[in-house]
């Protein structure tokens, strides 16, 4: 789906204007919408470290808390003056237009693998590393949804763990 037909779809949502700076979205707000980027720009951010930059008009943000009913997982910023359009009802879209589903399904796909080629070339740089960075492989493996069994708590000085 283009950005054209996308935005033209939206048409009629309302529109926010946002300075350089200004947040659209706050981490942890309960207040699920979807944005759709009109001109401008966007940060995606979480404690300060930068997740993402959208340019693209009709790249989307919120679309997590909308889908997954949570409060928002990052903060959005504007990164030059911006206009979205606020979507509260996007089922009426999955519902009317399937190829809006579609768009979305891809959009998000692109995004995890990004993060899961991220999270894979974590586990091969740390694979063979001593003492604490050695544990990034297990850790990565349980965000990637390995099968293997959990790890055994306690250590070599107390194998048998007190709590």
């Amino acid at each position: 789906m283009s950005a054209d037909h996308l935005l033209a779809l939206t048409e009629g949502e309302p529109e926010r204007r946002l300075a350089a700076g200004e947040h659209l979205i706050g981490f942890g707000e309960a207040e699920p919408a979807l944005y759709l980027l009109c001109e401008g720009g966007l940060e995606v951010r979480r404690d300060d470290h930068l997740l993402a930059v959208l340019r693209e008009p009709g790249s989307v943000v919120g679309e997590l808390s909308l889908l997954l009913g949570t409060p928002a997982s990052a903060d959005v910023v504007a990164t030059a003056p911006s206009v979205v359009r606020r979507v509260d009802d996007a089922d009426r879209l999955f519902r009317e237009v399937p190829e809006f589903g579609q768009h979305l399904a891809v959009t998000l796909a692109r995004r995890l693998h990004r993060v899961t080629s991220l999270l894979g070339d974590l586990h091969r740089q740390f694979a063979d590393r001593p003492g604490t960075l050695g544990l990034v492989p297990g850790v990565v493996a349980g965000l990637m949804g390995d099968d293997r069994p959990p790890a055994e708590p306690g250590s070599d000085r107390e194998p048998d763990v007190p709590y």
